[in-house]
């Protein structure tokens, strides 16, 4: 099975070599535990080590806030940018009537940018935006479907778990993905 690696240090010995290609893994987590740094990482180190092309859409923070955020932590994704080796896709305001018009965009932008990497940040806020459950499970399923599985785009998708709650997102995130890594104050993953 063909491998996209992480690029977290210690993570791909422990998972074959990466993640694999094409495949849809979740990174969950309540507030503060490093999602955003987990994945934005494995967009990083993708085109600075291996030459893939990742795009990171947000709907939770503006593009500069991102970039200066992530440049905290040794991430220059400006300079990634300049080079045609990431996108950042700033999604702050979505509403409703237009969810589908976004997944198209992204749709879109994978396609012609030839991403091999994707970011969804998060998932959680762009749920929000259904109605019902069932809506969310038809995005995932396109998702799925249209990105991750027809380009081999490998894809993350962060899914906000508020304090106090157990479950994640709206229950229906895990039976899609084919990997979840929750992520936990204290450094542990599970």
């Amino acid at each position: 099975m063909e491998r996209a690696p992480s690029g977290i240090y210690g993570l791909d010995e422990v998972i074959e070599g990466g993640f694999p290609k094409g495949s849809l893994i979740i990174v969950a987590g309540n507030p503060g535990t490093g999602k955003t740094v987990f994945s934005a990482q494995f967009i990083y180190r993708g085109a600075l080590d291996y030459n893939e092309k990742g795009i990171y859409v947000t709907f939770v923070e503006g593009r500069n806030d991102l970039i200066n955020y992530l440049r905290r932590f040794g991430m220059d994704f400006e300079d990634l940018e300049k080079k045609g080796m990431i996108k950042i896709l700033d999604m702050l305001t979505v509403k409703e009537e237009s969810i589908s018009d976004v997944i198209n965009m992204i749709i879109g932008e994978v396609l012609s940018f030839n991403a091999k990497r994707l970011v969804i940040d998060s998932f959680s806020v762009l749920a929000q935006a259904f109605k019902e459950k069932i809506e969310a499970r038809i995005i995932l399923h396109s998702i799925l479907g249209k990105i991750v599985k027809s380009t081999n785009c490998t894809t993350i998708l962060i899914i906000e778990i508020p304090y106090g709650q157990e479950s994640m997102g709206l229950g229906i995130e895990e039976f899609i993905a084919d990997g979840i890594f929750l992520l936990k104050r204290g450094g542990r993953i599970e």
